[in-house]
């Protein structure tokens, strides 16, 4: 294969046009596991170009929606014990309990989940998800991450 590739660069380079399009004809044809890849150039930095992806999924904050699901079915968790404070568009900041929250669409109390300010546990009166402060511990996800691994104590 890589003798077929200078073949064709080397027709190219003499002006062989024909030629140069029965090669490409022969090698698209061909499996993909067949294509030979050139050797990355070492002047560019591929490292710096792929951290920017891991890092800013790194530190996200699980969506409200997980938590209530996991309060509501992980036997761990009293689902009673818990409630959830919310942005209302006339009233400003109310609560509601966890076992009354309405999830359907079709409820006349429906309430987005992009409202969903802070999930409190009511014995402790401990805000265990909170979407400003981006804590959840729960499941550790955003800055509960760092703060459970004492990279910031």
């Amino acid at each position: 294969m890589a003798s077929d590739l200078s073949a064709v660069t080397q027709e190219h380079k003499t002006g062989n046009n024909s030629a140069t399009i029965a090669q490409t004809e022969d090698t698209s044809s061909s499996s993909p596991t067949a294509i030979s890849h050139a050797e990355p150039d070492e002047s560019h930095d591929y490292a710096s170009s792929t951290s920017k992806s891991s890092t800013s999924a790194e530190n996200r904050l699980r969506p409200a929606a997980d938590v209530i699901n996991r309060l509501i079915w992980d036997t761990k968790f009293d689902s009673n014990d818990y409630t959830i404070g919310y942005e209302d568009r006339f009233n400003g900041r109310l609560e509601a309990n966890l076992s009354s929250w309405k999830k359907d669409l079709t409820d006349e109390e429906f309430i987005p989940q992009h409202r969903i300010l802070y999930i409190k546990r009511k014995s402790d009166a401990e805000i265990v998800w909170d979407k400003r402060r981006r804590t959840d511990k729960i499941f550790l996800s955003g800055n509960s991450a760092f703060d459970f691994l004492g990279f910031l104590a």
